[in-house]
């Protein structure tokens, strides 16, 4: 077994053993489960809303929801999926509520994950600018999160050839902008 292989078996271990403890009731264990499973979350809900201050509503909305709904969570399955499943599901509904377009600063919602000495990212600034919806979610999990394709398609609950397929064509997106921006210097 690959070190990989045995880091994932890890985590898939620990955030089972957590979920397990949650369903008896033991919410002392809330915040590492929390901690383990809130970028992809975040990730999801940005993705989709485009607003900080939206996202984190529902990522409090989602693990509530999740809380709620524990006992139809099927043990030894992807409790991340499952997650993501539920965040997807409010933000969309919070979007067609809304039915208008936000635009986000990625600097607004840095230090959510406490980044050490941010420095000027104009780069992610065009990402952000550039993709949208589940290319974005995919491109900020592998690049920013620094997930595998395998470890993405998990979480989505997607076959591992669309999720390259859509990083594939963010990639190709961007290099097109990238060209672009280039031509006019």
């Amino acid at each position: 077994m690959n070190r990989e292989s045995e880091n994932n078996n890890q985590f898939d271990n620990n955030i089972n053993e957590l979920v397990f403890q949650l369903k008896k009731g033991n919410l002392d264990v809330f915040d590492e489960f929390y901690e383990l499973t809130k970028k992809q979350v975040f990730y999801a809900i940005i993705a989709i809303l485009k607003d900080q201050s939206l996202a984190e509503d529902i990522m409090q909305d989602t693990y509530l929801r999740f809380l709620d709904k524990i006992n139809y969570y099927k043990d030894r399955t992807n409790v991340v999926a499952f997650l993501v499943t539920i965040a997807r599901n409010l933000a969309i509904n919070t979007f067609n509520r809304r039915k208008k377009e936000t635009i986000y600063d990625i600097y607004e919602y840095d230090d959510l994950f406490q980044a050490e000495n941010r420095q000027e990212t104009p780069l992610l600034d065009l990402v952000m600018e550039t993709l949208e919806g589940v290319e974005l979610e995919v491109f900020l999990l592998h690049v920013i999160d620094e997930l595998k394709h395998r470890e993405i398609a998990k979480i989505m609950n997607k076959p591992l050839g669309t999720i390259t397929w859509i990083y594939n064509n963010a990639v190709k997106k961007m290099k097109r902008k990238v060209g672009e921006g280039n031509e006019q210097l």
